[in-house]
């Protein structure tokens, strides 16, 4: 079947799915989208299952005006047929949290463009750029293969983005510290020397970060 043909498909798959309920409590939370059905984000990865790998198919979805259509794109591309073009693009719809956490996470970090793009995000003074680029680190320092000297300069650059203390970056802040510190002993002890620089910041979300932080990598 063609990649127009599964793209209908998977629009009417979709509507069976939706759930106004749910749609509602999105829009709510501020998830800004044009069109929103509701569809839960585990019957999301089950459509996905059928159209694993369909670079194409993937890059209609995200076309689409549709959430569904846009985390399903993340969901079903071929992070190996992925372009630098295609990160920039996508991520100019970077318009809330979800999109981000998504995208990054089922895709983006897995593309050879993904940590020259991290560093960059990471640096910039867009919120929802930052979150992507530490969520991509954090899932690139799961890669033994790549050197630790890779990810020391993030710690600086974490501790900058957690002083500007921003919900949107909190969590992400604390998942990219948390892998870089788990791949050895090394960056453990500079992640913890991070962490308690957090704390003594008079910042609320930092000392939230750096206690976490501490909290797991201490305790006995």
């Amino acid at each position: 079947m063609s990649s127009s043909a599964n793209l209908l498909r998977i629009k009417e798959l979709i509507k069976t799915y939706r759930n106004g309920i749910l749609a509602d409590s999105i829009n709510r939370m501020g998830l800004s989208y044009k069109i929103n059905y509701g569809v839960n984000v585990n019957d999301l990865k089950e459509i996905a299952q059928a159209f694993k790998g369909d670079h194409q198919l993937a890059l209609m979805l995200f076309q689409e005006d549709a959430r569904e259509c846009k985390l399903l794109a993340s969901m079903i591309d071929d992070p190996n047929q992925v372009t630098g073009e295609q990160i920039d693009q996508w991520s100019e719809e970077f318009t809330n949290t979800e999109i981000v956490e998504q995208v990054c996470s089922n895709l983006f970090w897995a593309t050879e463009y993904a940590l020259s793009r991290s560093i960059e995000w990471c640096l910039s003074d867009n919120e929802l750029l930052n979150k992507a680029g530490l969520i991509i680190a954090g899932k690139r320092a799961t890669d033994k293969t790549i050197k630790d000297s890779i990810f020391e300069p993030y710690l600086g650059t974490i501790e900058s983005i957690a002083e500007r203390g921003t919900d949107t970056t909190r969590s992400a802040c604390a998942y990219a510290l948390r892998q870089i510190g788990l791949r050895s002993d090394t960056l453990r002890a500079k992640v913890i020397e991070t962490a308690e620089q957090l704390t003594q910041l008079n910042n609320e979300s930092a000392g939230w970060i750096g206690s976490q932080i501490l909290f797991e990598f201490t305790e006995e």
